[in-house]
């Protein structure tokens, strides 16, 4: 399980649709149309270690499947 940490534009690569304030796991998941808020409230590496940002219904999603830790349960 990954760590999470609120949404920071700073942990992600210049040019980036994460540092631009777009919800990046839903654009890598080809799913924005699908019902994704886009504003990001959450930055977190994936399981290839870049760093996603992901909209309150990306975070409730990724937590559900286990994949990140919510929000002030990290380190």
């Amino acid at each position: 399980m990954n760590t999470s940490y609120p949404y920071d534009p700073e942990l992600h690569p210049a040019g980036s649709s994460a540092a631009d304030g777009q919800c990046s796991w839903h654009g890598a998941e080809g799913s924005q149309e699908a019902g994704c808020e886009g504003e990001p409230v959450v930055s977190f590496q994936d399981d290839q270690g870049r760093w996603q940002s992901g909209c309150q219904r990306a975070l409730e999603e990724l937590v559900e499947r286990g994949q990140i830790e919510p929000l002030g349960q990290g380190a």
